[in-house]
């Protein structure tokens, strides 16, 4: 299993549930395979290829199903103070060293995909369009990057100048013009309401919540905001202060007004 999406070729979606040794339960999203450039005794050896591996966004390490290798895969461990040793047919595929902590970790590196799609390009490789993979960031640094050597990869096929007016660049940095006033308005209280959801938070609260849910009625301007733990959750919120807003105005609430 990894957290490393980038790792994982001939990707498909799979959702698996995994608990952790804390009892705690998270899910996979995805499965493929895994390319391992494995070292032992300080050299390079064949490279190994692991399949059926699971991409779990919320991982913090890798994890090495050892029993499924010996079960399913013919694989015998070899354990002594200084490392593990993976041997199949008399060889040994790859090793794993055992640090201080009594962990160990495999001796190698994974080797990623060789192309990436979001990169593939028939475009010439000028300052233009490195300007357009950045989102857009400033020309001068750009081109500070390259020269300076601050990032790996990139490379201009071109020494084209690039075009001094960029549309999106433009479009991006102009004001809209303001939104008209409206001339109809609510009269009665809860006659209309309107409403809106936010989120995710990046970090959920201590209790769970991730989300929030805002409802203010046009007549009293009266504010009301409500947290939610899932996305599922706005109906049920609405409920709740439906029965509210009507015990508290004392009247049925006519129109509810949300930008879907």
């Amino acid at each position: 299993m990894t957290p490393h999406r980038h790792w994982v070729r001939n990707y498909s979606p799979l959702r698996m549930p995994i608990r952790l040794a804390d009892n705690s339960l998270i899910y996979s999203s995805g499965v493929g395979t895994v390319v391992f450039n494995p070292v032992i005794g300080g050299k390079a050896s064949q490279p190994v290829e692991l399949t059926r591996v699971l991409h779990v966004p919320s991982l913090q390490n890798n994890l090495l199903a050892c029993l499924y290798l010996t079960r399913h895969k013919g694989i015998e461990i070899h354990i002594d103070s200084a490392q593990m040793d993976f041997i199949r047919n008399g060889k040994t595929l790859f090793c794993a060293p055992i640090g201080p902590t009594n962990c160990a970790h495999l001796a190698g590196s994974t080797e990623p995909p060789s192309e990436s799609v979001n990169w593939v390009s028939t475009l010439p490789l000028t300052l233009s369009l490195w300007h357009r993979r950045c989102c857009h960031y400033n020309l001068a640094d750009i081109s500070k990057m390259h020269k300076e050597g601050l990032v790996t990869g990139m490379t201009f096929g071109s020494s084209t100048k690039p075009d001094i007016v960029c549309e999106p660049c433009l479009a991006g940095k102009m004001h809209s013009n303001p939104f008209l006033s409206s001339s109809s308005r609510a009269t009665q209280p809860v006659e209309l309401v309107h409403s809106d959801w936010h989120g995710p938070l990046a970090v959920a609260t201590r209790e769970g919540y991730r989300y929030w849910m805002t409802f203010i009625d046009d007549a009293t301007s009266h504010r009301a905001a409500m947290q939610l733990m899932r996305k599922s959750d706005p109906f049920e919120a609405f409920k709740v202060y439906k029965a509210f807003a009507e015990n508290h105005f004392q009247t049925k609430m006519k129109e509810l007004q949300q930008d879907k």
